[in-house]
This record gives structure tokens, C-alpha cells and sequence, in this order.
């Protein structure tokens, strides 16, 4: 029981309090980072995206359950990653990204008021000058060299202005038109050339700061440029029609999407001239659209299920970003389409499940674990190693997922089926097939390993018998491993590449299984454990030989030549055990104070014995480590300060960040 018991440790601290943490510590991309939160069951999030690079990474915000919008990053595989800032502000907005990876937007101070900020790739937070500062600025562009525009308020009463920030954040008010009170920025391309609005009217400024009017269609009043490529060309709108002005300032209309139901907008345009936005389609919708470079316009469609939709970013790919939403119930979810017809909701990438713990890692990042779904219910799960989570029993919250190999595979139990325990195995596209039974041995069976060769191991019994360790060949054809002399059962409950097995020898109606030892030749050699000590579990190894596990309250490693050690615990503690070992010889595990509300942590222990504490996610208190793969990345659990406990991976190249603990 008690190298199985997951989430349970964690329901003793969902009274810890803590400031709410959005998504916990940010993943920077080529960044090291101390943990990385992979989240629990993704929930359903009002949301959207207002900006894209040619990378398919993607900038917007999504709300929480309390109200409160949060800036949001979206990678190209589509996984969400909401960017931190300082507790002293609430609710923030990212508005564009670059080429680099820079996020421009705003967030709220502490005072309420909205202030142009700037998120860099490695997710560092700055807030941008302006010179008002109980006045309301954003930061709505920001170009490959890292200058950023955006509006700020000045004068009493307050009124906005367009502005600029260079490389070095130092702000540069842009000159009115003439005749103008107000303006704002809207865009910016590589060059620096601005455009935006100044009175009513669309204009694009200079690098040298002239401001110059991009005039309205015959017969309108009114304009607003939203876009710009590198070529000059700006989108926007004229009165109730999407337009577009060629880098002389001549401006087309665009055509509607349904000529007889006009209004619309054009957001955004490539450097191939390609452009995106909206389009009218009656009763007060609207559908995001895209019009190629000689102005021809296709309808893009909404999600299912919803009534209307906007683009509003498009890369030098075609790939436009934006929305989808249904008008009846307000539900606004983010979206990303790569053809007509072909969205993505990206909505529901947001972790807002209570509980979810990761158990095991493959050496390309691919993790596997448990969840509980808003709904309840425990799932097993997968994540990439961007932390997209995957369900692997969408019908069922009966099976688990033990192991996973470099390939995918991964195994596991289900019991769905006449309450019966069935080991299992999902192949890398999700198809799941019950594990061919021994003869004699079909009452119940587990897969608890799987080797990069597909060989797998575990255990099967028979109606009156015990449990009898079993491994299967990559064809799935069963057999029967040795048990030790006198004995009646037991279990395999990992296997290496080399085809080296570890699991459990007992005798008929004892608690205490003893452990062991299956070399590729069939000998089967006992493992003892700790002086003393009646109860003892291996629980991993690595393709040297190495085994870890538990004897007694104490973690430890055997040799490959059977030698048991004690690993060192932190003065203190009164328990702990080891999990998993790279190929290198670094352990994962965790121990435990032992005091009373004293939460316990994920360690890691080096190949010399050092034990180095794990951190937590950012206002957590307890965490878990389990899985190690063969370079030394760690998954498990942590609590987030919220009363959640999210899946969380260690990186193994965040040596610089950790901190080692005394030994006894």
C-alpha cells in the first residue's frame, strides 16, 4: 500500500492558505526552470488570442473562475502557459507578441490602474513608463527589435496619446494630426512604422515620428488602422467596411463576406498581404474571414456549436488566431485556425482540475499519471512535454497507468469489465488492448513495466491463488517468472533494457514479500533489505542494474551486485522513500517530517548521496517525486498555495537552482 497511494498524502493540505498563483511558475522556451507545472484536468475558460508569430506561439488572455483576466501564452502544440507577474498586480492582458518572443499588454496595479507592460521569452515581467501614473496605459505592439507602442493618458482632464517605447524602455509621446485632442496605437511593424487612430481617423506615423492620415473611403467619416505588414500595407476599417491601404496610402475596400449583410473589420495582415478579421453574417453576427492579396474573401467558420467568430492575428504561415464564441451563453473560447473549417479551440488547455499527480517520465518528456476531472472521477492521463494533457480513459475512470517507454507505449490496469483487474497497454495513438492472460492465471492481471524493447511486466492470478509475476514478450505472449524456493507468488514491477527485472517473491498469507531479482538468463536472486527491517519494496532500476526502493521508514539503493545502502535523510525526518533512478545514478523520492501539519518533500539524491530538496510551485507547500527517466527529468506533485495539487516535472539541467539539504 504504501508505494501506491498517489493523491491520497495531499488531502491533508487543502486547508493550507496562499495567494492564488495563475498557472504557477511560467515555462520559459530555452529557459531553465526550477518546476514546471503541468497542471491537472484541463477546464473550459473564457478566453482569446490577439496575437501570433511566425512560430505558431500565440499571445491572449484567458478569465478565471472569479472574474479575472490573466495574459496568456499559447505554444504551437497548443500549450497554455499563463505568464506570470508580481503579486502586486491582479489582472493583466497580453496584446501582441514578436518574432523573438516578447509579449506586449497591460496589467492592473494595486491601484487598479491599467500599466503597459512587457513579458520577455524568458518570462521576466516589466512594467513600461508613463507619465501619468494614476492614469490608464497599454502596450497593444511590439517589433523584432523590441520597441513596443501602445496608449497612455495624460493631462487633467486625462486624455490618451499614442506612444512609443525603444530597445531600452524609454517613452516617446507620438504627435497628434492636426486638429487632434487624442490618439492611440494599434500596431507596429519591423521597421517601426506605426499606425492607429488619431481623432477619428486611421494614421500611420514614421520611424521619425510624422504622423500622416490615412484617409476614409468615399462617402465615410470615419476610420481605424489595426495592422500593418513589413511592406507598409495597413488594414482597418472605414466607416462599417474593412479596408486596406497600399503603402501610398490608397485605400480598397474589402469585400464582405455576404454582401447583403455589410459591416466588418480587417485586424490583421501578413507580409504576403493576406488579411484577416471579421465579417458581418446577419442578426448582429459576425464570422472571422481572411481575403488574400487581390482581396478575394473566404469565411473561416466558428467552432462547433458556436454562432460567430473574429480573427484577429495572422503569421507569414496563414495561421490565423482569434475567437469563437456563442452569443446565447457568452462563452468566448480562443481559437486558432490552419484552413476554412479547420478550428481549433485552444479554451480548454487551462489546468482548473483539483488533483493530478504524474508518476512517470520517458526519456523524451512524456509523462503519465492520474487526474481528477471537475466532474470527479480519477483518470489516467498522459502529457506531452509541453504539458498538454491527454486522457487516456475518456469513457472511464477506472484504469491506471503504471509505465511508459520511449516510444509511447505505455501500461497499465482496468477493471471496467466485470470489476476485474486487466493489465493493459495504449499504443502511442491512444488504442488501448488487454494483455493476453496465462493459462490458468485469467482471474486477474497488472502491467507494472514496460522496457524500450515493448517487454512487459507485472502480475496474474488465478481465482484462488496469489498473484504470480509475469512478463509478456513484445507480442504480447504471456509467461510465468520464478519465484523463490518455497514460495507461492508475487510481482514484477519493473524491467530495464537490458531485460533485467525487479518486483516481489512471497509466501502464501505473509505480508512481508521479499525482493528479487530476474536476470535475462531466468535466475531469480534475492535482494535483503535493511537489518532489522521486516518490510521491504524495490520499486524502479536503471539499465546499469541499480534498484531502488524502501525497507522499512528508509530509502534505498541496491547495487547491481546486491549491496543494499541507506540514503541519507534531512535531520528531522522521520521517513522517506526512493521512487526512481536515471541512468546516471540520480534518485527521486521523497521523505516526510514525521510532525504533525509538517508537509513532506520531493528529493532528489545524487549519485554521491546528497539530498537536495525539489521547490514547489510558487505558494506550495508539499511536494512528491516519483518517475525519473533515464537523463534525469523528475515528475510527481505539488500543491500550489490554492488548495490544488498540480502534476509537476524537475528538469535535470536546473542544477544551479537547487539547494542541498544537512544530512544525518
Amino acid at each position: 500500500m504504501r508505494g501506491k497511494f498517489l493523491l491520497c498524502r495531499f488531502f491533508s493540505v487543502l486547508a493550507i492558505g496562499g495567494a492564488l498563483v495563475a498557472g504557477g511558475a511560467p515555462e520559459a522556451a530555452g529557459a531553465s526552470v526550477p518546476v514546471v507545472d503541468l497542471g491537472a484536468f484541463p477546464v473550459d475558460s473564457d478566453s482569446r488570442v490577439a496575437g501570433i508569430n511566425d512560430t505558431g506561439t500565440m499571445a491572449g488572455v484567458h478569465s478565471t473562475a472569479a472574474g479575472g483576466s490573466i495574459a496568456t501564452r499559447w505554444n504551437a502544440d497548443g500549450a497554455v502557459i499563463p505568464l506570470a507577474v508580481p503579486s502586486t498586480y491582479r489582472m493583466t492582458e497580453a496584446r501582441a507578441i514578436n518574432a523573438k518572443g516578447f509579449i506586449a499588454g497591460s496589467a492592473y496595479d494595486d491601484l487598479s490602474i491599467r500599466r503597459p507592460v512587457l513579458w520577455r521569452p524568458d518570462g521576466s515581467f516589466t512594467e513600461l513608463s508613463s507619465p501619468d501614473r494614476y492614469g490608464h496605459s497599454e502596450a497593444t505592439a511590439v517589433n523584432t527589435a523590441g520597441a513596443v507602442a501602445g496608449t497612455v493618458t495624460i493631462g487633467s482632464p486625462p486624455v490618451e496619446r499614442a506612444a512609443r517605447w525603444d530597445a531600452k524602455g524609454v517613452m516617446t509621446l507620438l504627435p497628434l494630426a492636426s486638429g487632434d485632442s487624442r490618439s492611440a496605437a494599434t500596431a507596429m511593424n519591423d521597421a517601426g512604422v506605426i499606425v492607429g487612430t488619431s481623432g477619428t481617423q486611421a494614421v500611420r506615423w514614421k520611424p521619425d515620428g510624422t504622423v500622416v492620415k490615412l484617409a476614409p473611403l468615399p462617402g465615410d467619416d470615419r476610420g481605424s488602422a489595426e495592422g500593418i505588414n513589413s511592406a507598409g500595407v495597413v488594414v482597418g476599417s472605414s466607416g462599417a467596411h474593412p479596408v486596406r491601404w497600399a503603402a501610398n496610402g490608397t485605400a480598397t475596400p474589402l469585400p464582405y463576406l455576404h454582401p447583403e449583410h455589410p459591416g466588418g473589420s480587417a485586424e490583421a495582415i501578413n507580409d504576403s498581404g493576406v488579411v484577416t478579421g471579421r465579417s458581418s453574417i446577419g442578426s448582429g453576427h459576425h464570422t472571422a474571414v481572411v481575403w488574400d492579396d487581390r482581396g478575394t474573401v473566404t469565411g473561416l467558420g466558428a467552432l462547433p456549436g458556436h454562432d460567430q467568430s473574429a480573427g484577429a492575428a495572422i503569421n507569414a504561415r496563414g495561421v490565423v488566431a482569434g475567437e469563437s464564441e456563442q452569443t446565447a451563453t457568452r462563452g468566448r473560447h480562443a481559437a486558432r485556425w490552419t484552413a476554412p473549417g479547420k478550428a481549433v479551440d485552444l479554451s480548454r488547455s487551462f489546468p482548473g482540475g483539483d488533483r493530478a499527480e504524474a508518476s512517470a517520465i520517458n526519456v523524451h518528456g512524456q509523462a503519465i499519471g492520474q487526474s481528477l476531472p471537475p466532474d470527479g472521477g480519477m483518470h489516467a492521463v498522459t502529457w506531452t512535454p509541453g504539458g498538454v494533457l491527454t486522457d487516456l480513459s475518456p469513457d472511464s475512470n477506472t484504469p491506471e497507468a503504471n509505465a511508459v517507454n520511449a516510444h509511447g507505449v505505455i501500461v497499465g490496469t482496468d477493471n471496467r469489465k466485470l470489476n476485474k483487474d486487466r493489465a493493459i497497454r495504449w499504443e502511442p495513438d491512444g488504442t488501448m488492448s488487454a494483455l493476453k492472460e496465462p493459462e490458468y492465471y485469467t482471474y486477474r492481471s497488472r502491467a507494472y513495466g514496460i522496457n524500450d524493447s515493448g517487454v512487459i511486466v507485472g502480475s496474474a492470478s488465478s481465482r484462488r491463488g496469489s498473484p504470480h509475476p509475469t512478463r509478456w514478450a513484445p507480442d504480447g505472449t504471456p509467461s510465468l517468472l520464478p519465484v523463490l524456493p518455497g514460495h507461492a507468488g508475487g510481482a514484477a514491477k519493473a524491467i530495464n533494457n537490458r531485460g533485467v527485472i525487479i518486483g516481489s517473491s512471497g509466501i502464501r498469507n505473509e505480508t512481508n514479500d521479499h525482493v528479487v531479482r530476474w536476470d535475462p538468463d531466468g535466475t531469480v536472486t534475492e535482494l535483503m533489505g535493511l537489518p532489522g527491517e521486516k518490510y521491504t519494496h524495490a520499486v524502479a532500476l536503471n539499465d546499469r542494474g541499480d534498484v531502488v526502493g524502501y525497507s522499512g521508514e528508509y530509502p534505498v539503493r541496491w547495487s547491481p551486485d546486491g549491496r543494499i545502502t541507506k540514503l541519507p535523510l534531512p535531520e528531522g525526518t522521520s521517513r522517506g522513500q526512493a521512487n526512481g533512478i536515471s541512468d546516471t545514478g540520480v534518485v527521486s523520492g521523497w521523505y516526510d517530517f514525521g510532525a504533525a501539519g509538517d508537509p513532506g518533500q520531493g528529493v532528489r539524491w545524487a549519485p554521491d548521496g546528497t539530498v537536495t530538496v525539489l521547490p514547489s510551485l510558487p505558494g506550495g507547500h508539499e511536494t512528491k517525486a516519483n518517475g525519473i527517466n533515464a537523463v534525469g527529468d523528475i515528475v510527481g506533485s505539488s500543491d500550489n498555495g490554492a488548495g490544488q495539487v498540480h502534476a509537476v516535472r524537475w528538469p535535470a539541467t536546473w542544477d544551479a537552482e537547487i539547494r542541498p539539504v544537512v544530512t544525518r
